[in-house]
């Protein structure tokens, strides 16, 4: 019951559609037949006296011809020049005063009513329609800004094309004047291949540069890199070495100033632990990276046993500011045994090291003890002792 209903509605609508469109075509007709009769009557008369001795096709003046147009139907095939025409006449500018065949003041109220009236009927009868729809491109402009917001680069792919034409509002973006010739495609084709020559092939995806070698990319790549590090690394400690027979400078840059962060840590060392300061407040105050001061301080306040970090958290307990050269000098020593630097140039060959730094193991497993003995008392065996404090004592024996 419901279906049927709802069918019924439906249908109800849909004739009633069809009627009010059978309807509004039919008043249109009439219109514009009516617009036709005063055209043959009176209007065409009116034209031929007093403006086509200088908007004939012969004349044609101001790039205006109202002599091609024989009726109603014709006008609605190009509306433009009776747009023009009207308000000419609104202002009083057409016919001039020195015309031969001046409009009197009942002949110009009468023909601008009749033009108006063809083009409000025109406009209702394409109400809805946008009238033809070209295929338009990109301009130059909006092709250029595309390819930048997409790359993220100034690529300027459009500086070998033709200047764009301007239709007659003005506008470089209207389809009409967005021509499309053999030659343009061509040019599309190179700028598009000039494009994909900026992309690099990262392992997380496509990235664009600037730049079109892979050396320049690689440069580009380091460059951001130290820039990322400089935020918070000193470029003032800059060691001299000989590779190979080449003198090099390290630690350019890339320097992390430990003493910046032990002494911070140790001035707010009181509002950390009572919580009346955060680390985050500290690291952005004091230009620090937020993170490393994070990983120094849990290392120093740390509880669980480690051969390496225990003695270095007693003498933090009650370090002052003038002891942080101490304890920076103990933690350099240690890096230096827990850490080596690699050849960059052997980073990924057979054998070769897998990073630049790479970690040590300290912890030797076998160690060799060279001593001299006495000879034994009974001249068959002598006994010796090896202490250490965290181990226990060891008797060996020799023959």
């Amino acid at each position: 019951m419901n279906n049927c209903f709802r069918f019924c509605v439906l249908l109800t609508l849909a004739i009633a559609a069809l009627m009010h469109s059978a309807s509004v075509n039919a008043v249109q007709v009439d219109d514009f037949a009516a617009l036709q009769n005063e055209f043959a009557a009176t209007q065409q008369a009116i034209l031929r006296r007093s403006c086509l001795e200088c908007h004939s096709t012969e004349q044609k003046q101001g790039e205006l011809d109202l002599e091609r147009f024989h009726s109603v139907t014709e006008i609605r095939g190009d509306v433009i020049p009776w747009q023009r025409a009207v308000e000419v006449l609104d202002d009083r500018e057409m016919p001039p005063e020195e015309a031969t065949h001046p409009l009197t003041a009942e002949e110009r109220k009468s023909l601008t009513r009749w033009i108006r009236g063809v083009l409000d009927a025109d406009a209702r009868a394409n109400a809805g329609d946008p009238g033809p729809v070209v295929l338009r491109r990109l301009n130059n402009a909006e092709l250029t800004y595309t390819v930048e917001d997409l790359t993220g680069v100034a690529l300027q792919p459009a500086q070998e094309f033709p200047v764009d034409s301007a239709a007659g509002e003005g506008f470089t973006n209207v389809g009409n004047a967005l021509v499309m010739s053999p030659s343009l495609v061509q040019k599309y084709l190179d700028a598009a291949k000039g494009i994909a020559s900026h992309a690099m092939l990262l392992p997380g995806g496509i990235e664009f540069s600037p730049s079109t070698t892979s050396r320049d990319w690689t440069n580009e790549k380091l460059a951001a890199i130290r820039r990322f590090y400089a935020r918070y690394s000193d470029s003032d400690a800059v060691t001299s070495v000989t590779l190979q027979g080449i003198p090099l400078e390290t630690n350019g840059g890339g320097r992390l100033p430990v003493e910046k962060y032990l002494l911070v840590l140790i001035q707010e060392r009181q509002a950390l632990v009572s919580g009346t300061r955060s680390l985050a407040d500290v690291a952005r105050q004091s230009s620090l990276s937020e993170k490393y001061l994070n990983t120094l301080w849990q290392a120093l306040q740390g509880t669980e046993p480690s051969p390496i970090l225990d003695g270095l958290r007693e003498q933090w307990k009650t370090a002052q500011p003038e002891h942080v050269p101490d304890l920076v000098r103990r933690i350099a020593q240690w890096q230096q045994s827990l850490w080596r630097f690699t050849t960059i140039g052997h980073i990924g060959k057979r054998d070769g090291p897998t990073a630049w730094q790479v970690p040590v193991n300290p912890i030797a497993t076998r160690q060799e003890l060279r001593r001299p003995l006495p000879p034994s008392a009974d001249g068959k065996s002598s006994t010796f002792f090896l202490d250490s404090p965290r181990m226990p004592e060891t008797e060996l024996s020799t023959t």
